[in-house]
Order: C-alpha cells, then sequence, then structure tokens
C-alpha cells in the first residue's frame, strides 16, 4: 500500500475515533429505543401495552412478524425499565441509542439513562 494511501486510510480511522471519544454535543437529547417482535410469553400483551401508550410508538408488519417500537428520553425512564423488564430477555429484542446500535446496549446504555435522569 502507498502512503498517500495509507495515510489516508490512518486519517479517516482517527477521525471516526475522535468522533466516538468525543462526540458532538449537538444532540438535543440522549434516547433510548426499544424495539421487539412478537413472543409467545404472557409479558407480551403487557409490553405491547405498555409500548402503546407511548407517544413514539411505531409498528410494522404483522402477526409473527411484527415489530413494535418505541423511543424514550430522560423524563421516560421509569416507563422504558418497565417495558425493558419484560422484553430484555427475547432473542430479538434491540435497544437503539439515539437510533443507532451501539454494543452494549443492554448492559452498559440502560443504566446510562438512569444515571441521566437522575443527574
Amino acid at each position: 500500500m502507498s502512503d498517500w494511501q495509507k495515510n489516508g486510510t490512518d486519517e479517516a480511522e482517527e477521525s471516526k475515533l475522535d468522533s466516538i471519544l468525543q462526540p458532538s454535543t449537538r444532540a438535543g437529547s440522549f434516547k433510548i429505543s426499544v424495539i421487539f417482535g412478537y413472543k409467545i410469553s404472557p409479558n407480551y400483551s403487557a409490553a405491547v401495552d405498555i409500548a402503546r401508550r407511548h407517544p413514539s410508538y411505531m409498528e410494522k408488519g404483522e402477526g409473527e412478524w411484527v415489530r413494535h417500537s418505541v423511543t424514550f428520553e430522560k423524563d421516560d425512564v421509569e416507563e422504558l425499565f418497565e417495558l425493558f423488564s419484560l422484553v430484555h430477555d427475547w432473542e430479538k429484542t434491540e435497544i437503539l441509542v439515539n437510533h443507532k446500535s451501539l454494543p452494549y446496549g443492554h448492559q452498559l446504555w440502560l443504566p446510562l439513562m438512569w444515571f441521566n435522569r437522575i443527574k
């Protein structure tokens, strides 16, 4: 690989690393989205009820292929944890941070949401 190509790649990687370590403060708020699908479980109807009560609720698909999505902000943390406690161990549950899939969504970002709430 030529020096020019290598330097361009190094600069791009460094820029990406900087954006991760020093994220922009332009984001209006910290949001967590919970996305879950149909599950044969006694908790399914309760989870759907909690999700539907929230104004950001969206539903795509139907039947076994339905996907429920709801986005919570820091003032909604109690509802977030109520829903998460019902769907956290379902294999197709996704946690998005500011609409992005990030590592450790379940283990790291949800506790940060609680911390952000009491801050």
